[in-house]
């Protein structure tokens, strides 16, 4: 384990509607430094789904969640989404069926243009939109993909995706060998973070990958041009179902 402060990240912090920024590296030397100057070649967005269960046509999303790694007003997103049909797996995230069966609780195909908006009014104007997941390519991007197409919704062009397993799995241990697991779990006690709330809740998955991945690419040198050589369009994700 890198030698770090242990970080405990309280629940309070987590639901703040106006956090601070989350650097790439190079990470900024002076906190004085207003963001405002900063050129960003792209915006930064850590989501995560919670779905009925695993990759396949029937399955459906049940909580999408997201934040803006830039920080302010307005930079995380949240939706409990009415899957239509019965949640099975409710020890998995804690989302029940009378959850999703509240009033004002959307079906996917009426949330799609909400996150869609919000997605378009954190856009860095003219510059693409990078979504970060953790196992993105397996799971996220293709389920998030199939998902909008089935309710006749096509990904902005401007969209593009990153899966953050690929850099957990550069990681060496303190004996320099590579680590052996890379869940956010996992991940978060590599690095001495202690994040509150619930795993596997969307948010609090998201907070848990926003911290790790401001560790991770300073740990790594991993810079700003190297997340966008590196990331994919909506053309190149590949859905693989699970049977």
């Amino acid at each position: 384990m890198p030698e770090s402060i242990k970080f405990h990240i309280s629940k309070a912090e987590i639901l703040k509607p106006n956090i601070e920024p989350i650097r790439c590296y190079p990470v900024l030397p002076k906190e004085g430094i207003l963001e405002s100057k900063i050129d960003r070649p792209a915006t930064i967005i850590v989501f995560d789904i919670e779905t009925t269960g695993f990759n396949t046509p029937k399955e459906r999303i049940v909580e999408f969640a997201a934040r803006n790694l830039k920080g302010g007003e307005k930079s995380t997103f949240q939706m409990l989404i009415n899957p239509e049909k019965e949640i099975r797996n409710s020890h998995i995230h804690g989302i029940t069926n009378s959850m999703v069966n509240q009033p004002g609780v959307l079906r996917f195909p009426d949330g799609i243009p909400l996150i869609k908006e919000w997605v378009s009014i954190q856009r860095e104007p003219g510059k693409p939109v990078i979504l970060l997941a953790h196992n993105g390519k397996s799971f996220d991007f293709p389920f998030l993909s199939r998902e909008m197409d089935r309710c006749g919704h096509d990904i902005p062009d401007f969209w593009r995706f990153f899966d953050t397993l690929p850099l957990a799995r550069r990681l060496v241990d303190s004996d320099g060998s590579p680590l052996k697991k890379h869940s956010l779990k996992d991940i978060c006690e590599f690095f001495g973070i202690d994040v509150e709330g619930p795993a596997h809740r969307a948010m609090g998955d998201v907070d848990r990958l926003t911290y790790i991945y401001q560790h991770i690419t300073f740990h790594l040198k991993y810079s700003f041009s190297d997340l966008i050589k590196e990331s994919i369009m909506a053309s190149e994700i590949k859905w693989k179902p699970n049977k």
